[in-house]
């Protein structure tokens, strides 16, 4: 996200880079902030993470597989 901001800053500050065909450029690099912050509160707030899953019922052998003898 910093870096975001930082390309945001140099396309403002030279103006060869939101001139003419480049008016994108730092449209580009505002949506790139958004977009990470919105990703950075969607993981800080628990979700896309897996610290709710139910691991447990995950590692339990199938009934019906077949058993392995030692």
């Amino acid at each position: 996200m910093s870096l975001w901001a930082v390309a945001l800053v140099v396309s403002l500050l030279v103006p060869a880079l939101h001139q003419g065909d480049r008016q994108w450029w730092p449209w580009t690099c505002v949506a790139g902030i958004a977009g990470g912050g919105l990703a950075l509160l969607y993981v800080r707030r628990g979700r896309g993470n897996a610290a709710g899953a139910n691991l447990s019922a995950r590692s339990q052998p199938p009934a019906d597989g077949p058993a392995s003898e030692a």
